[in-house]
């Protein structure tokens, strides 16, 4: 384990001090890469060359410096990095929160939209039976009108209602068979009882006709009866399926709003992260570069501290040459004189 004396105990001090703040001021979304362990030290020492006191001294200033940059620059970074990350997770749950509230709203909307198709589906149902029932009623109308010519053909003819007609030709046919009339009057009766006849006959089919009429009406009532039912129960579903609709449209409306008010918090967020990304990567630089400097700023402290030691015993050498003479003078030392001599061994106690 490197001991550091001095100065050098103050800045191992101030590194462990600037590792603490720098973890105090990381955001929470980096708090674990913080507290990752620094990149393990190869298992081999690494050896560095021999300098001299000159420039043991402009190295270990120097890469003092360099730590202390680096120290500071972390330090920044961390807090570029909370204030990049201020409101972060206000931005994240706002989005979510919307995102949330159209993934409700989409579901309502498919919903309605389902409901409005079901609707559309049975109208479009009813108007295909309605317009078969049409199809239906146009076939009657064609008959019943050809019915109609054709009854008022016979109506032309017969000219008369069938009990005047018949009242007319039972008279006409009494008077052939019992009255004694001359012969041109039977002639001319007999003409009558023929075109009575012919007439007669017409009004009975004309009625068979007008009877056979009646009938297709009826069944023509029944099928523009339903066709009333069938559409009147399109004039219910119509305002149902468009309520649907409209309900739907504004739905959409609103989610297109939402969304576009989430894509705005997510794009906030988003630049968020992306000036987050590069100080990441040189957080992971500057970690991976400081404990290389504390290494070799450790190595050149230890040479430092072997140069002193040699220095303080060259030191201590001369003042015990010195104290060794004043004793022999006139054996009178100072307490340090005194000390030196003792740890020498020049005197024994």
């Amino acid at each position: 384990m490197l001991l550091l004396t001095g100065k050098s105990k103050r800045v191992g001090l101030m590194l462990a001090e600037n590792d603490t703040l720098a973890a105090m001021d990381a955001p929470a979304e980096i708090h674990e890469e913080i507290h990752e362990e620094l990149p393990a030290q190869d298992a081999a020492p690494k050896i560095f060359p021999k300098l001299s006191e000159r420039e043991l001294k402009e190295k270990i200033n120097l890469l003092r410096q360099r730590l202390e940059q680096n120290e500071r620059e972390l330090k920044n970074i961390f807090r570029e990095i909370s204030l990049h990350n201020a409101g972060g997770s206000e931005l994240k749950a706002k989005r979510d929160e919307l995102n949330a509230r159209v993934k409700e709203l989409s579901l309502k909307a498919a919903e309605l939209r389902k409901k409005r198709d079901e609707a559309n589906a049975r109208i479009a149902e009813l108007k295909s039976m309605r317009d078969q029932l049409k199809g239906r009623g146009k076939d009657f109308s064609v008959k019943i009108e050809d019915l109609k010519k054709t009854r008022d053909e016979f109506n032309r003819t017969a000219r008369g209602r069938i009990e005047t007609l018949d009242k007319a030709y039972s008279e006409e046919l009494n008077m052939l068979l019992t009255a004694d009339i001359p012969l041109e009057h039977e002639i001319d009766i007999f003409k009558r009882l023929t075109e009575l006849g012919m007439r007669l006959d017409a009004t009975k089919k004309a009625n068979e006709i007008h009877a056979e009429m009646s009938q297709e009406y009826n069944k023509a009532r029944g099928i523009y009866t339903d066709m009333d039912s069938l559409h009147a129960q399109i004039q219910v579903l119509a305002p149902e399926s468009q309520k649907y609709h409209e309900e739907m449209i504004a739905i959409y409306k609103e989610v297109d709003e939402l969304r576009k008010e989430a894509d705005s918090y997510h794009s906030q967020l988003s630049e968020k992260y992306k000036g987050i990304a590069p100080l990441r990567k040189r957080i992971g630089t500057l970690k991976a570069e400081i404990p290389k400097l504390r290494e070799e700023l450790g190595a050149y402290l230890e040479q430092m501290k072997e140069i002193q030691l040699v220095k303080d015993e060259q030191k201590n050498e001369g003042k015990r040459e010195q104290a060794k003479e004043k004793f022999k003078k006139n054996g009178r030392l100072s307490l340090d004189e005194f000390r030196i001599l003792v740890e020498s061994k020049d005197i024994k106690l």
